[in-house]
């Protein structure tokens, strides 16, 4: 979807995101879902602290009604200056910066380091090879444990994906990359650790950590979604807490 029509949508994406939630329509169906996991992730790990996020395609921000906002220094980043607007009306303290990450990173953020980078519903819009491109890009931008969070149109595997499209002939596709996780981790460096959770049929969460700082096992946030415990997977075996 190019920078126009966001441009365009942006005073009626919240209310067109809403609808295909109510409706259970592709492709924002687990909006909430898939923000809410992401939120508490994020929350249960403040531990009174504050903690800095930078979010790529902040959008309109609904994500940040979620968390306190004096547990985070928040940045992020749009290409629309109509959704950072909206943005900006919700999260007044952040900082937010309009820039096309197809030309790298904006200067304003050179040389920092972010406990959480979040990326959700935007690289439904990229090809695969920028996904891979934007993972080892952001690298240096994890601080010591830091996490980045994917949450996407995204298949486990490539069943699944032919699956659901051959179930339902009728989605409307249009000009969205429907990506599979199991591509990404085949050509992910192994200096990552990758975990997955299916949120729906085609809605997935990853978190890239660094190997040997993986925290997964120690995530009480899972204890909240017994529905989809059994559903994360790991590229590492886990580990037992002490």
């Amino acid at each position: 979807m190019s920078n126009k029509i966001y441009d365009d949508l942006a005073k009626r994406f919240d209310q067109m995101v809403k609808d295909d939630i109510e409706n259970f329509r592709f492709p924002y169906s687990e909006y909430n879902l898939l923000h809410e996991i992401i939120a508490e992730y994020i929350s249960d790990r403040l531990n009174g602290k504050q903690v800095k996020i930078l979010d790529i395609g902040i959008g309109t921000a609904s994500l940040y009604e979620r968390i306190i906002p004096e547990g985070i220094d928040l940045t992020g980043i749009d290409n629309s200056e109509p959704m950072l607007e909206i943005a900006r009306l919700r999260v007044p303290e952040a900082r937010l910066i309009n820039h096309n990450i197809k030309k790298g990173l904006p200067e304003d953020i050179k040389g920092e380091t972010f406990d959480f980078i979040v990326v959700s519903y935007l690289f439904m819009h990229f090809d695969f090879e920028f996904i891979i491109y934007f993972i080892e890009l952001f690298r240096q931008y994890l601080a010591p444990f830091g996490k980045l969070l994917i949450g996407d149109i995204l298949f486990f595997n490539e069943d699944n994906k032919l699956r659901f499209l051959k179930e339902n002939p009728d989605v409307a596709i249009n000009d969205l990359n429907l990506h599979v996780y199991q591509d990404v981790l085949e050509r992910i460096d192994d200096i990552y650790d990758l975990s997955y959770m299916e949120i729906n049929s085609y809605t997935g969460l990853i978190i890239v950590e660094k190997m040997y700082q993986n925290s997964l096992q120690y995530d009480e946030t899972l204890v909240k979604y017994n529905e989809n415990t059994e559903k994360w997977k790991s590229t590492q075996p886990e580990k037992k807490s002490e």
